[in-house]
Formats: structure tokens, C-alpha cells, sequence
């Protein structure tokens, strides 16, 4: 698909849901449902190895988590290319 001016310009005021995921991991009901405060729920992934950038639920890049003014933010590492993202928005139709 061939990505154009117009296309760009269709996107540039939707709104999107970006979501960064730190890591998972499978436990059962029982243990979920037993965990409290200052419990511990150990991820997949190894510390420092960033997260993974979500656009509207598709993956579209990773990143580092870092803190700004008391705040989590993410440091765009790796990132899909634009006409790939402008593609799935269009042939998905999620806008």
C-alpha cells in the first residue's frame, strides 16, 4: 500500500492509546487473588530490558523505562517503520 500526504494527514489528530508493557507472566486465579500489599509478582523479562511500545493493542516498537519529574516515561529504542504503522491503521480501519 502506498502511503500518501493525504493519508498522513488523516491521522495526525486521531486519538490513539499507547500502552508500554514491562513484562508478564502466568499465575493461576488462587495466587492472583491472594496478593496484597508489598507482595511480589515476578515478570518475564530481565531488568534494563525495556518495554514494549502498543499503539490501539499492535506492538510498535520498544523502549526504555526511565523517570521524569516523579513520573514513568519511555525512551523510544526501537520503532516500527512510519508507513508500516500509517498502514495498519488504514488496512485495520481503527480510525
Amino acid at each position: 500500500m502506498n502511503i500518501t500526504e493525504q493519508d498522513y494527514s488523516s491521522l495526525v489528530d486521531a486519538q490513539i492509546l499507547v500502552d508500554v508493557l514491562l513484562g508478564s507472566t502466568d499465575i493461576d486465579m488462587r495466587r492472583f487473588l491472594s496478593l496484597g500489599e508489598g507482595d511480589i509478582v515476578a515478570l518475564d523479562k530481565l531488568a534494563g530490558a525495556g518495554g514494549d511500545i502498543y499503539v490501539n493493542s499492535r506492538i510498535v516498537g520498544t523502549g526504555d523505562i526511565i523517570v521524569i519529574d516523579e513520573k514513568l516515561a519511555v525512551r523510544i529504542q526501537d520503532a516500527m517503520d512510519t508507513d508500516n504503522v500509517v498502514g495498519y491503521f488504514f488496512n485495520e480501519q481503527v480510525i
